[in-house]
């Protein structure tokens, strides 16, 4: 038992001899050799022992940073491009500057605070912070954009750079937004609205960062609490601009009675509201109340005749108010020429509507399938030059 005793205090004793000599050992060291020395030891090091780590790592790199900082801002004058590489020894200075100060600031082992490195790295890391924000900006690549916005968010927010930033920082709301880009890019949906929701306090990026919020919160609706706390996300940014996507949502989690009331509360305040005339469409349209949907659809293009999917989904109850009349009113294949007459018509007008969207969108490029619907409706008619017409022009 002695002797286990013995060597484990052999041990103990080279693991804080080790820790001692760390600033030591990091010296002459390249900036990752020196990365690889301070991370082996970091567990049994003190709060001041890994603070003197972390700025060892600083005094490494602030060569390199500061040399970098001068030929990115002469680059930027002469407007030549930087690779975003460049960028990669102010970021490592910025990020173990920001590790150094979270450690220079915790007690020692008397108890005390006595940070021995915040001003010095604030004073001369300070400048470099502001060229991140082109390179996160410029650079498509997710993983550089986030390195650099983060590098750049973190600095913003530590302590290390609060007497800088006193009168407040004019980049962080950049920064977060690039962070929220490159989040959304990489499908962190929750980290990309984190970040686009901060972003929102800056004026500059606002509107495309609450893009950024509303379609990365959509990402995540699994269950109808997941909706309802969407749906209070959109009312707290702007209810009057997401009504229409707040009543389809409400009608979609069955709260049917809360979607009219907020659509025919929208057609109160604005009777030329086509949005809400469009959803109040297409909740009776799922719920097959075809002659609803085909007279809110008809108040929309009303408003907006060139709403082509509108125009569309006209079509699209039009035709399937036809086939549900021919399955009633049919019997093993036979249907009268009076009932025969009635599902031609409904037919018919389906037609109409989706010869306007042909009119309105020739090339396809906002619906896409509407040839298909045409020519299917054509056939059903009898009407097969038409439908010919229609393959001809499709290539088939």
């Amino acid at each position: 038992m002695k002797k286990i005793i013995f060597t484990a205090l052999v041990a103990a004793f080279a693991t804080t001899s080790f820790a001692q000599d760390i600033v030591k050992q990091m010296k002459g060291q390249a900036y990752s050799e020196a990365v690889s020395t301070l991370n082996s030891a970091l567990s049994g090091l003190s709060a001041e022992q890994k603070a003197k780590g972390y700025n060892q790592l600083v005094e490494i790199s602030y060569p390199d940073a500061a040399k970098a900082f001068q030929d990115i801002t002469l680059a930027n004058v002469q407007k030549n491009k930087v690779e975003v590489s460049a960028y990669t020894p102010i970021v490592n200075a910025l990020n173990d500057a920001v590790k150094c100060d979270e450690f220079d600031n915790q007690p020692n082992d008397k108890g005390k605070v006595a940070p021995k490195f915040r001003k010095k790295n604030a004073d001369r890391l300070a400048n470099f912070r502001a060229v991140l924000i082109n390179a996160a900006n410029e650079t498509q690549d997710a993983d550089q954009k986030l390195s650099l916005a983060n590098a750049y968010i973190n600095s913003s927010e530590s302590p290390l750079f609060a007497e800088v930033l006193k009168a407040g920082d004019q980049y962080l709301g950049y920064a977060q937004f690039f962070a929220a880009a490159a989040y959304y890019n990489k499908e962190n949906w929750n980290k990309a609205a984190e970040y686009a929701e901060k972003a929102l306090k800056c004026e500059d990026v606002k509107e495309n960062a609450e893009q950024y919020l509303v379609s990365a919160l959509t990402k995540n609706l699994k269950t109808k609490a997941d909706t309802l706390a969407y749906l209070k996300k959109l009312n707290d940014i702007n209810a009057d601009k997401y009504m229409a996507q707040i009543a389809s949502l409400y009608n979609q989690i069955g709260e049917k009675d809360l979607s009219n009331k907020i659509l025919n509360d929208a057609i109160a305040k604005d009777p030329n509201n086509k949005m809400a005339y469009a959803i109040k469409g297409e909740n009776a349209m799922n719920a097959k109340d075809y002659d609803v949907a085909i007279e809110n659809f008809k108040k929309t293009v009303e408003i907006d005749p060139e709403f082509v999917a509108v125009w569309y989904n006209l079509g699209v109850c039009a035709s399937q108010k036809g086939f549900d009349l021919y399955e009633k009113l049919s019997n093993n294949g036979k249907i009268s020429v009076e009932d025969d007459k009635k599902v031609k018509d409904a037919l018919s007008e389906a037609v109409g509507y989706y010869e306007k969207v042909r009119e309105l969108d020739p090339n396809r490029e906002k619906v896409s399938n509407w040839p298909y619907q045409l020519r299917m409706l054509y056939n059903s008619l009898g009407e097969t030059d038409k439908a010919n017409e229609i393959s001809k022009m499709l290539g088939e």
